[in-house]
């Protein structure tokens, strides 16, 4: 709902402690303070470019020649990215109303904007995030969880972590109250009772999970999409994140400015306090370490969209394919031709499709369209994006 402004009631008494909701605090601060968090600014107005490289495997020695040719093994790739999250907040406070209503300070105000409107604003924000660079990877799961299979399902997520090297002790997990519960209520889980003051006490917790740190995190946050014109409200046709397991070393989520400020009353603001607030941030995910990033969601998002071109290739009856796409570790196209766009549906694998080298001649003979599907390699090739372009040849 937008914000009404509503009249100070000052007929009853004011406590100087507000009695507001409970106060929100951040659940993804292993993300904000992570360790990439500070490494990366912007470097052109709101481009943040993020380095990466790759390198070549060794050799066998040979200790009986040098040939005196040495190469350059290794390759940087700066990836481009764009902050968005320019967010301000302000507001006027009479003098007369913090002396007829005790409770109206500007560090209760602040608090209370803080505690409830900024710091879930952003962990609202990573957490729809994180869900759409798991969408935009591949390494989304719809499976419905229960309790029975609840056990099952995590060690398949954890195994395919651990596959694409990432260390379990830099894992972590957020999950809704809702999934908390089935994990609780899973077979398997160790109960703790400390009975040595006289008194059964009785730990259902979890805190962690072979190694992996356990969070809860309330519902209204995990969400795959947001509306942020005022405060945060989740966006028609938003889905629920059920869980989310990441690497604070797969993302980086730099907060570049973030500074508040308060003006004594001056003839200009009629004789009342300002205060004015603004911060800026973003979460990014590495491309190189995208398979760092897993959701359970409530259904699959949509299929990503390609920019395919086709040009007439060097020799008769081939063409050039180009897909406007950031190459992204761990993914790759394939292609298949016809006389129509073939259909591609999202976390499903095409069979029979051919390995795409965007800029290769192809031999398009008789056909007429080419569709190419983005495959995620780490997931056995399951398609996560698709385009297609009438084929223009030589």
């Amino acid at each position: 709902m937008p914000f009404e402004q509503i009249g100070l009631n000052y007929a009853q008494e004011y406590s100087a402690v507000l009695a507001n909701q409970y106060p929100y605090l951040s659940y993804f601060a292993d993300l904000w303070n992570g360790p990439n968090a500070g490494a990366y600014r912007p470097v052109h107005g709101k481009t943040v470019l993020i380095p990466s490289m790759e390198v070549s495997g060794s050799r066998a020695v040979n200790r009986d020649r040098i040939d005196g040719v040495f190469n350059r093994n290794f390759n940087q790739d700066l990836q481009p990215v764009t902050m968005s999250m320019d967010r301000e907040w302000d507001t006027l406070v009479d003098p007369m109303d913090m002396n007829e209503a005790p409770a109206v300070t500007v560090a209760n105000i602040t608090r209370t904007y803080v505690e409830t409107q900024k710091v879930p604003e952003m962990d609202a924000y990573a957490a729809s995030k994180l869900a759409g660079f798991a969408g935009g990877f591949g390494t989304v799961d719809t499976t419905a969880l229960t309790a029975d299979n609840i056990l099952a399902t995590w060690d398949g997520y954890l195994a395919y972590m651990i596959n694409n090297r990432i260390p379990v002790d830099r894992i972590r997990c957020k999950m809704t109250p809702d999934v908390y519960k089935l994990l609780k209520e899973a077979a398997g889980i160790t109960r703790f009772v400390d009975s040595g003051s006289g008194e059964r006490n009785v730990d259902r917790r979890v805190g962690s999970l072979d190694g992996v740190r356990i969070e809860q995190v309330p519902g209204d946050i995990m969400q795959t999409a947001f509306d942020f014109t005022e405060g945060w409200t989740p966006a028609a046709g938003a889905k629920a994140v059920n869980m989310l397991m990441y690497d604070p070393l797969a993302t980086v989520a730099p907060i570049v400015y973030d500074t508040s400020m308060m003006s004594a009353p001056t003839a200009q603001s009629k004789g009342k306090y300002l205060y004015y607030e603004r911060y800026y941030y973003d979460v990014f995910a590495l491309n190189q370490r995208r398979a760092g990033i897993l959701a359970n969601l409530a259904a699959n998002p949509a299929l990503g969209v390609l920019a395919v071109t086709s040009v007439a290739g060097p020799e008769s009856g081939q063409t050039v394919v180009t897909v406007d796409t950031p190459k992204v570790f761990g993914t790759s196209f394939v292609y298949k031709l016809g006389s129509s766009a073939e259909s591609v549906t999202y976390g499903q694998a095409p069979v029979g499709w051919t390995k795409l080298v965007p800029g290769t001649p192809i031999a398009a003979n008789s056909n007429t369209t080419i569709t190419v599907a983005q495959v995620n390699d780490t997931k056995g090739g399951i398609a996560i994006a698709s385009g297609s372009a009438t084929i223009v040849k030589a």
